[in-house]
């Protein structure tokens, strides 16, 4: 049974996961594009998607609370 296993290890140990996750993500966004497998794309997408949505609120507050003063 699957259970409680939602995302793709990628054939690789928690610390190279981790670190290769890390590494790809501050390439995407120096970047903004990268080349990469569709499964590693896929891992990549869970780690950056909450760092961007975090990043828009940060700079939506900064924006508003500027702009109040």
């Amino acid at each position: 049974m699957r259970h409680n296993k939602k995302f793709n290890h990628l054939g690789r140990t928690a610390s190279h996961r981790k670190a290769m996750l890390a590494n790809m993500a501050s390439s995407l966004i120096q970047h903004k594009r990268i080349t990469t497998t569709l499964a590693k794309a896929k891992a990549l997408q869970v780690y950056v998607e909450p760092l961007l949505t975090k990043y828009t609120r940060v700079v939506r507050f900064s924006v508003i609370f500027k702009t109040k003063k």
